[in-house]
């Protein structure tokens, strides 16, 4: 007798919302984290752009919120113009994003 499996397994598109809404959270986690330690970012930054961007806002960290929370925006945009035309492309690409970005959560939490 075969057993039915009444476990929930999400469709295509609530798997990309997952994976799109992950990006953007762990964006703004990354982002609360530079205000947070805004005084000492100048120091521990290891990005060197997110360095040079530093240095050009004489020590603040605006100019590099402004960049990171743009580039949130246009890496959410592009996802989502890829999955609206090739869905399968999207999720792959939403897929590799997060990877990515989970990548950056494990290091902002762990290092």
């Amino acid at each position: 007798m075969a057993m039915s499996s009444n476990r929930w397994r999400p469709d295509r598109r609530t798997l990309f919302v997952l994976l799109w809404l992950f990006v953007i959270f762990v964006s703004v986690f990354d982002g609360y984290l530079a205000v947070r330690y805004r005084h000492e970012l100048h120091r521990t930054e290891l990005n060197p752009v997110g360095k040079w961007l530093i240095q050009l806002n004489d020590g603040q960290v605006w100019i590099l919120l402004i960049a990171k929370f743009v580039g949130t925006v246009a890496a959410a945009t592009f996802v989502l113009l890829i999955n609206s035309y090739w869905p399968r492309l999207g999720l792959a690409v939403a897929g590799a994003v997060a990877g990515l970005q989970l990548c950056l959560l494990l290091y902002l939490v762990l290092a």
